[in-house]
């Protein structure tokens, strides 16, 4: 498989694949989508799409960046708005009620280059994911950064919260991941758009994709991510924590349903530039 590095393939790998290798990850060469949910982010969205920006500027990559709002009821809209005016890069848009995977379904078909990054507004993942996870553009149909494989400054009762929810994950779906969280994630845009269907209202999205991948044959990669997050969640704990545990319990109802079903689907990305399979489940660190 041609060698990748940061953005887009590395000329002179480019140059010794082979035909069938150059067609199919040429399109990963042209740029990168980024794609981030807001909240009431009216303190922070500006000095860090700014921040975003100039770091993007610095890779010589084409990019989009979409930022959503669900929900927002603070100055997020209008500085959304006024960062779309001042910057040809950044789309903005916004939707009247709340849900992270409202935000989410909305990036899919607005994204123009095939890989799409989702990050969080607080950027507090290192952003040397994006370099990262753009070298695996073409290899997978999901990117994983994982805090756990990372450094990671939380407090302590988040780290309890996700550990927790990771052995559960394990335990009732053989999920083999390390990261369910909504940044840090990196998805190829043909494979979310067959799977649209996994993405609810909620922050679900990722077990649901990771899940579906896993079934039909799609490469996940784990990579470590390191995070900073000493800020106070926008989501009501103890209420995310019950919604995604029951998601949990009735994914793993449905199982060993979808596990039959899914071995008479076309995998999205089983062939990747003509290397045949790429396998499910593979998490590598």
């Amino acid at each position: 498989m041609a060698a990748i590095t940061g953005f887009g393939i590395r000329p002179s790998a480019f140059h010794n694949v082979s035909t069938l290798e150059r067609a199919t990850l040429a399109p990963y060469a042209l740029g990168v989508t980024i794609a981030i949910p807001v909240y009431n982010e009216e303190r922070i969205i500006e000095a860090n799409t700014e921040r975003l920006l100039a770091y993007l500027a610095t890779l010589g990559i084409d990019h989009q960046l979409l930022i959503g709002s669900n929900g927002s009821v603070d100055g997020t809209v209008a500085l959304g708005r006024e960062l779309q005016r001042r910057h040809p890069e950044v789309e903005f848009f916004h939707l009247p009620e709340r849900g992270v995977g409202r935000a989410f379904r909305e990036f899919v078909p607005r994204a123009r280059f095939p890989f799409l990054v989702s990050l969080d507004m607080d950027l507090s993942s290192d952003l040397s994911f994006l370099e990262e996870a753009i070298a695996l553009a073409g290899s997978c149909a999901i990117v994983v950064g994982s805090k756990k494989l990372g450094p990671q400054k939380r407090s302590a009762i988040r780290k309890l919260a996700s550990d927790t929810f990771l052995w559960c994950a394990r335990r009732l779906t053989g999920l083999p991941y390390d990261d369910y969280s909504i940044g840090a994630k990196a998805y190829d845009v043909a494979f979310l758009r067959e799977f649209g269907d996994r993405i609810d209202a909620g922050s679900s999205y990722v077990l649901d994709l990771c899940h579906a991948a896993t079934l039909t044959g799609c490469r996940v990669v784990c990579i470590p991510v390191a995070c900073e997050d000493r800020r106070r969640s926008k989501f009501s704990l103890p209420r995310e924590g019950i919604y995604k545990f029951a998601r949990l319990f009735q994914l793993s109802l449905s199982h060993a349903r979808r596990r039959q079903a899914a071995q008479h689907r076309e995998p999205v990305h089983s062939r990747v530039a003509g290397v045949g399979p790429a396998g499910g489940g593979n998490c590598a660190s």
